[in-house]
């Protein structure tokens, strides 16, 4: 396929996003703010109804569809400038098995393997973490935010991020007690600042189960199911920037690559279940030297960041003919 675009920088990039899939958003959003793109974002639903003359599509210079239900509106856009002398890059970020070749690229994780049988399409882009916004400035904006509202705690702080069940791992009540119970015990043994955040897979009452069992302590818990002055995101982005390392629940790809991103020690707290593909990831970040798993024990060590967002947005710079300088910026 070629690729006719506009000649200058900033890129217009219009992103086609799976309905509710925040993460698979952000995800998007990285490697835009990467590109230094021009973002708008359209659901996907939206975009089943996106004619070729239509304004949002004649702007775009880069589309990318984040998540599974964004294929088939992305693969219609494909089509309608299949001929087209001047046209966008449509870029998928999600596995994709049946005519790979609609897309000009694709982004899929490495530990997510496809059939066998199948062959590797030659437009696909891997990386064992997934597109993560760490964009230092944008980190340290968000930890300034937080700080201006509440006790952030002293240092060494730890980020505690906890997900929830899901079909391939449990985390009922009694894996919260347990959670709960040797988080208060690591604390108090090493002597760091705790900085909790749950998240939209988080049960019910599992931040104030929690906060009860490091009452007295100076720690910080934020419960993402509830409002409040700031955006569960923005608090997220403050957690990373503010702690030294971190224990994460090892159910979430997402916070797993967040954290990555970030170059910081990550302590993996394993849930019940899994499956193979998980493992895989798991054995990629220990290999890399990110992820060892929470024994009680606290230490700090360094490693490479991965950065997926860097690696997939300089894909696509090139498939456009420009290349990212030592910034990761066109």
């Amino acid at each position: 396929m070629s690729i006719s675009i506009r000649p200058n920088p900033p890129f217009r990039c219009l992103i086609v996003s799976a309905e509710g899939k925040i993460g698979h958003t952000r995800q998007a959003e990285a490697i835009a703010a990467r590109l230094g793109a021009d973002t708008s974002v359209v659901p996907a639903l939206d975009a089943r109804h996106l004619q070729a003359g239509d304004d949002a599509l004649a702007a775009a210079d880069i589309i990318l569809a984040a998540g599974r239900q964004s294929i088939a509106p992305a693969r219609r856009i494909a089509r309608f400038f299949r001929k087209a002398p001047q046209r966008p890059l449509v870029v998928v970020l999600q596995p994709v098995l049946w005519r790979p070749q609609d897309f000009d690229l694709i982004w899929a994780p490495a530990h997510d393997r496809p059939p066998r049988l199948l062959p590797r399409p030659r437009n696909l882009v891997q990386t064992l973490t997934a597109p993560a916004s760490a964009d230092p400035a944008a980190l340290a904006a968000a930890a300034a935010q937080l700080a201006a509202t509440t006790d952030v705690g002293p240092r060494p702080r730890v980020g505690v991020l906890v997900g929830g069940p899901s079909a391939a791992h449990r985390f009922g009540s009694a894996e919260v007690d347990e959670l709960a119970a040797r988080l208060a015990a690591f604390a108090a043994l090493h002597h760091v600042s705790l900085m909790v955040s749950t998240s939209r897979r988080t049960p019910a009452g599992t931040a104030e189960t929690i906060a009860a069992r490091l009452a007295g302590e100076q720690h910080f818990v934020f419960d993402a199911a509830r409002t409040g002055p700031l955006a569960p995101a923005t608090v997220f982005s403050a957690i990373l920037h503010l702690c030294d390392a971190f224990i994460v629940t090892n159910d979430s790809v997402a916070m797993l690559s967040e954290v990555a991103a970030t170059g910081k020690p990550i302590y993996g707290w394993r849930l019940p279940g899994g499956k193979g593909k998980f493992e895989r990831l798991y054995t990629g970040l220990e290999a890399h030297g990110a992820l060892r798993w929470f024994d009680g024990g606290f230490a700090q060590w360094h490693y490479r960041p991965l950065d997926a967002a860097g690696d997939v947005a300089d894909a696509i710079a090139r498939r456009m003919g420009f290349t990212l300088d030592d910034a990761g910026r066109i």
